[in-house]
């Protein structure tokens, strides 16, 4: 290591670009111009041979050396060298840096996009961190008031999933957690988000229209309606991966009710809707404050068409028409999706209640020869949908006709 060091200490003093591409080479790396123009500026940013040559040596374990030693120099134009210095003398963080700068341009792009992400990740050490739901739901409500705009909630929710997106992938990267851990993390963060931009977009409808309420007979009185987002297959299954969509269905306790409504100019009700409205409107703010594509991305792409009656049905369904709907309407696919279901925001009782009235369906207690037809109708359809795909990953997108 002594000799490396002098000897890049000798080239770089010299600015001997051809004796760093040799050395580049002798060392295993690939990409010759590339990681002599990254020592070079390397030394000049720390300043200290010995510590590049740790480096240099180190990153030729990582899944791409050359990347990663680029990575670095990307990164040293976002953090200051008195901050990447100790984490680079300190073995175990200099190691868990580098793998995640030589796996991942994305994951090097937050680094690089934002100091703090940094500053939490390695120097507050959340590398280390396994998040519960609860504790993510904790950190949201922190850092979104309820106070903000919707474009601000957006912006909010997209920073947060970097964040941890960033913590969960370098844990992963570096065999810190594991896949159930991994996808456990990942469903909990869908599920987190889920429930802040609920908890948000209901605070701001209610500004504007005031609370949903519903009575079951007029004898009774009037109470707030609750609401429910349902997280379907992988995100039900807390089986998410870094590339999953999140499958929705929204339901809430009842129509049979309005809005209270806000003051009016002559201290009477304005802006009074049907709660049906109302959670329409709800559903739509909560996908598009998870899904919609903004400057900043988006937090999960979230597809609706699981709900009863698919893309023709509405958005948010009645509970009691949706257990109506599946005991009297339900198909087999729709019975085989309903057993990964679980209520993952809003109101978990609501969730837990249709969960339970729907059991007599998701479960029945005997099969006929046409639902046993149906369940081999099914799976024909996803080998045949998997067929498909690996033809079209071999380039042979005939082969399967």
């Amino acid at each position: 290591m002594e000799n490396l060091a002098t000897r890049l200490k000798e080239l770089c003093h010299n600015k001997d670009d051809e004796g760093l591409k040799t050395l580049a080479l002798e060392l295993g790396y690939t990409e010759a111009g590339k990681t002599m123009a990254n020592f070079s500026a390397l030394s000049d940013f720390f300043g200290c041979e010995e510590l590049l040559a740790q480096l240099a040596m180190s990153a030729l374990a990582t899944a791409d050396p050359d990347q990663a030693l680029n990575n670095l120099e990307r990164l040293s134009n976002s953090i200051s060298a008195e901050d990447l210095r100790p984490t680079l003398t300190d073995s175990t963080r200099q190691k868990q840096l580098l793998t995640v700068l030589g796996a991942s341009q994305f994951l090097t792009g937050i680094l690089c996009r934002d100091k703090s992400f940094f500053q939490n990740l390695i120097i507050k050490s959340e590398i280390d961190l396994r998040k519960t739901e609860e504790m993510m739901i904790s950190e949201l409500r922190k850092a979104i008031s309820e106070q903000v705009t919707f474009e601000e909630l957006q912006t909010l929710l997209r920073r947060y999933k970097c964040q941890e997106i960033l913590r969960i992938s370098s844990r992963d990267l570096n065999g810190i957690a594991d896949l159930v851990e991994v996808t456990d993390e990942l469903s909990s963060l869908a599920a987190a988000t889920l429930q802040r931009a609920y908890e948000v977009s209901d605070f701001i409808l209610k500004k504007e229209f005031g609370r949903p309420m519903v009575t079951a007979n007029e004898d009774e009185e009037a109470k707030e309606a609750e609401f429910t987002v349902f997280g379907m297959g992988k995100f039900g299954g807390r089986e998410l991966n870094f590339s999953s969509d999140i499958d929705l269905i929204y339901f809430y306790s009842s129509e049979k009710g309005k809005t209270t409504g806000i003051d009016g100019p002559l201290g009477t009700p304005i802006n009074q809707i049907p709660v049906h409205n109302y959670f329409i409107k709800l559903s739509d703010m909560v996908s598009k404050a998870i899904g919609q594509v903004t400057a900043d991305g988006f937090v999960f792409r979230v597809d609706l068409r699981l709900r009863p009656e698919g893309n023709s049905g509405e958005m948010a369904q009645p509970a009691e028409n949706a257990i109506l709907y599946y005991e009297s309407w339900g198909q087999s696919w729709e019975r085989s999706a309903l057993i990964k279901a679980r209520p993952v925001a809003g109101s978990m009782k609501l969730g837990n209640y249709i969960l339970q009235e729907l059991e007599p369906f998701i479960y029945r207690r005997h099969l006929d020869y046409a639902m046993v037809e149906d369940i081999k109708g099914m799976k024909q359809k996803i080998v045949g949908s998997s067929v498909k795909k690996a033809c079209r990953r071999a380039g042979k997108p005939d082969c399967c006709m």
